[in-house]
């Protein structure tokens, strides 16, 4: 199944990448985040290097791309190594990666329509997919007006429902906040920057602590402020509604448009050119024909990791998720590119399309 999915993605992707199986653990925990430590294998080079069992093909295919600073399609296949709570720990994966091309709308569409053909390819003509878009709730989350250390906050957690509404929760209370109990606090709060700088000098002096160790006094200062700033902050219960209406809404992708563009008017969100794109992307997959009926579109759908910038999806089977991808704009930089890399692509689980192939069959 391996290699003639291979050789089927090979046709649209023929540039030539290695992906060793031993790689390097930083970019994965820099780009990924301390998560990711607790479900790769860690070993090391004969140096003491540390190293890991590949648990992913994207981030290595970005690092070899970086290198050669060109465009380029690039199909893979082989043996990923995750850590599970449960389970196997080795999982078949194959994929394409389109990276450098400048033209995100029809890339994208690309990408969808190479997914389907694989799919296709191996025998799962009935595939669904969910779609969303980072870039749409980006533009929803920068209309609420929020510092921006909440902005961050609420956009990282975008795919974690849970996470997104105890945010908004918070963020909607009445409960009312503790008074500044220290002169730090109350200054802080006064957001007083000049006169809390020379008392965070002056503690850190009787401390007998140099300025030079740690923090400097003006990073703690702006620190302490934008935690006050942000532990006083509150939206109106329009603004919680609209956020909330907005990731509640699910539709057939066809259909999204019009219900994001009644959704902006309705709340005078500015989508900008998040939803021209997302408009031009749709009437690409019909110039390719690519089923629009088997894809759902769910303001919801996302992934917590800061690399991701627009088009995101999942591909279900008869509910196993079989596939996932979108587009990932800043990875490359985040793994040292001196210029942002336009790329996209996905991955195709093959254990668990043996899975949905056998339920398949059992029906």
């Amino acid at each position: 199944m391996l290699e003639s999915l291979l050789q089927h993605l090979r046709r649209s992707a023929p540039d030539p990448v290695d992906v060793d199986i031993l790689q390097p653990v930083d970019p994965f925990l820099e780009t990924a985040g301390e998560e990711m430590r607790r479900r790769i294998f860690i070993t090391a080079d004969n140096a003491g290097q540390p190293l890991c069992l590949r648990p992913e093909f994207t981030i290595p295919i970005c690092l070899v791309h970086t290198e050669k600073n060109r465009t380029g399609r690039y199909a893979y296949g082989g043996t990923v190594f995750r850590q599970q709570r449960v389970g196997h720990t080795e999982f078949r994966q194959a994929g394409l990666e389109d990276l450098g091309r400048d033209d995100r709308v029809q890339v994208d569409a690309h990408c969808l329509s190479d997914l389907f053909a694989a799919l296709h390819h191996l025998k799962l003509p009935k595939a669904s997919l969910v779609l969303g878009d980072q870039a749409l709730f980006g533009a929803v989350v920068d209309d609420l007006g929020l510092p921006t250390a909440l902005a961050d906050r609420l956009t990282r957690a975008f795919g974690k429902p849970e996470i997104v509404e105890r945010i908004i929760t918070a963020l909607e209370s009445d409960t009312p906040l503790a008074q500044p109990s220290t002169q730090a606090e109350k200054l802080a709060a006064q957001g007083e920057r000049k006169a809390l700088i020379a008392h965070v000098e002056t503690l850190m002096a009787n401390a007998s602590i140099a300025p030079k160790s740690g923090r400097a006094p003006a990073h703690i200062a702006d620190r302490m402020i934008a935690r006050q700033t942000e532990a006083r902050f509150r939206i109106d219960a329009e603004h919680a509604t609209m956020l909330r209406g907005y990731l509640s809404l699910t539709c057939p992708l066809g259909e999204a448009p019009e219900r994001l563009s009644a959704f902006a008017s309705a709340h005078g969100v500015n989508f900008g050119n998040g939803l021209d794109q997302f408009i031009a992307r749709i009437q690409a997959l019909n110039t390719l024909n690519v089923p629009m009926d088997s894809m759902t579109y769910r303001a919801s759908f996302g992934r917590n990791l800061d690399y991701y910038s627009g088009l995101l999806f999942d591909a279900h089977v008869g509910g196993i998720n079989v596939a996932g991808g979108g587009r990932y704009d800043h990875l490359c930089t985040m793994l040292g590119s001196e210029s942002p890399v336009p790329a996209v692509g996905f991955s195709i689980q093959l254990d668990r399309v043996m899975e949905a192939l056998e339920m398949e069959a059992n029906r």
